[in-house]
């Protein structure tokens, strides 16, 4: 497969200098097409594509000017126009460039240097169209990317930014470029940068930091990835950051880990969330030198609600109940508060009607029992259920740390077997694990 020939479009009024032309051009390897004027310039090179336009400046009618013009005018590309002139004046020079001349061509011509002249004035021709090429490819990279791109120093200013979205920025474009994270940031979203970019300026890149910005329309979650720019020698470091909001990930993440560790009924912690807790508070118990409790609850004819009324009324039943211990006696969802005794209890959910406590730095079983028996005082408070009034107790069963057993799992045992011997014993009381129970 043989490879065209550059075209090159040769347009004089002199037919000597035409014919001198294409035989230097043909013998340097070109095909050449010849005008013998700038009217039968502009029919050739309006039927047919050129590589490069050769085009002399005085010529009747037309002049080189006016072609140059009408064809920078009917073509979107930048195919080179050398003028051929014998002007050497700056005003003529000047007059070629601004209509859209690439270059010109002084004369009385060197023969033998014009295949060198003009394949140096097509090399730089193809050079530009790759560069626009690659501004291309960059532009549509750029707006193909869903994420905000900034150019950062090392002291965290912004350099230049790229927004495809402008919601996802704190401050237009305007007023980040030039400015420093510190200014425009909030304190812990600035450190969260500027650490990024200490990692980037040691490792060259840094990945996976991620912070929280309160954006106009709500709060947005963004992943920070930041690469260093190659610079010349000398020049100051500079770095490419790119911010990605990850809010849906995020809150994906949360409903992920929520219904790992929170019952989905009631919204309290569940068994594996509570057994957690228990492990950690004991760890910190010894550090203080503290007791803790564990109380096992079981609603009183729970069962019988669940026959008479349906299963629908027994789920009720349970959110009132988690609601009571939320409003009425503690916070839920693992946050502690000083209860009205003054100590810290936490709830949760095990399954079906039970339910468990954890009271924090207690100084012995009285403590649990004062809250034990302010949970079977709320929960005797009648529940509304469908225009019903439905009355339940509750058995409850405690174990204490480190008295009654050295780890959650024993210890939840325990208090389990302290709850049944609660409802042996009559039920709407509480039992400690070991003793008697006590109403």
């Amino acid at each position: 497969m043989t490879t065209a020939l550059p075209r090159i479009l040769v347009v004089d009024d002199d037919a000597t200098a035409r014919l001198m032309m294409r035989a230097a051009l043909r013998k340097a390897g070109y095909d050449v097409v010849l005008a013998v004027d700038g009217e039968d310039a502009l029919r050739q090179f309006s039927a047919e594509a050129f590589d490069l336009v050769l085009l002399d400046v005085e010529m009747p009618g037309l002049s080189g000017y006016e072609v140059c013009a009408r064809m920078r005018a009917a073509s979107d590309d930048l195919v080179p126009i050398a003028m051929v002139t014998g002007m050497d004046d700056v005003q003529s020079v000047e007059r070629a460039y601004e209509i859209g001349a690439t270059d010109f061509i002084p004369k009385p011509l060197n023969w033998a240097l014009v295949g060198h002249r003009v394949r140096y004035l097509l090399r730089s021709h193809q050079n530009l169209l790759e560069l626009k090429q690659a501004q291309a490819r960059h532009e549509a990279v750029l707006a193909a990317i869903p994420d905000l791109l900034f150019e950062l120093d090392l002291e965290g200013r912004f350099l230049d930014c790229h927004s495809p979205n402008s919601v996802l920025l704190s401050q237009s474009p305007e007023r980040l470029v030039g400015r420093l994270m510190s200014e425009v940031m909030p304190p812990d979203v600035a450190a969260v940068g500027l650490s990024a970019l200490q990692a980037a300026y040691a490792h060259g890149t840094s990945f996976g930091k991620q912070y929280e910005l309160a954006l106009p329309h709500g709060l947005r979650w963004f992943e920070l990835s930041v690469a260093r720019k190659a610079t010349a020698g000398g020049q100051l470091p500079r770095f490419i950051a790119l911010a990605r909001d990850i809010t849906g990930r995020k809150e994906v993440e949360l409903r992920v880990a929520r219904a790992a560790y929170f019952d989905g009924l009631t919204g309290l912690p569940n068994r594996v969330s509570f057994m957690e807790r228990i492990s950690r508070e004991i760890g910190r118990a010894d550090h203080a030198q503290h007791k803790l409790a564990v109380l096992f609850l079981d609603l009183d004819g729970f069962k019988t609600i669940n026959d008479t009324l349906g299963h629908s009324a027994g789920d009720l039943i349970l959110q009132a109940a988690a609601d009571r211990f939320r409003l009425e006696l503690r916070p839920a969802d693992m946050v502690s508060r000083a209860s009205p005794d003054g100590l810290e209890v936490e709830f949760a959910r095990l399954g079906g009607d039970e339910f468990t406590a954890l009271i924090l730095d207690i100084d012995g079983p009285d403590d649990a029992l004062v809250v034990a028996h302010r949970i079977g005082q709320v929960m005797r408070q009648p529940f509304l259920i469908e225009g019903r009034a439905v009355t339940l107790t509750t058995s409850i069963g405690i174990a204490l740390y480190p008295d009654n057993g050295p780890d959650a799992a024993t210890l939840l045992r325990h208090a389990d077997m302290a709850m049944y011997q609660a409802k042996r014993a009559g039920r709407d009381s509480a039992c400690l694990y070991g003793s008697m129970p006590e109403v």
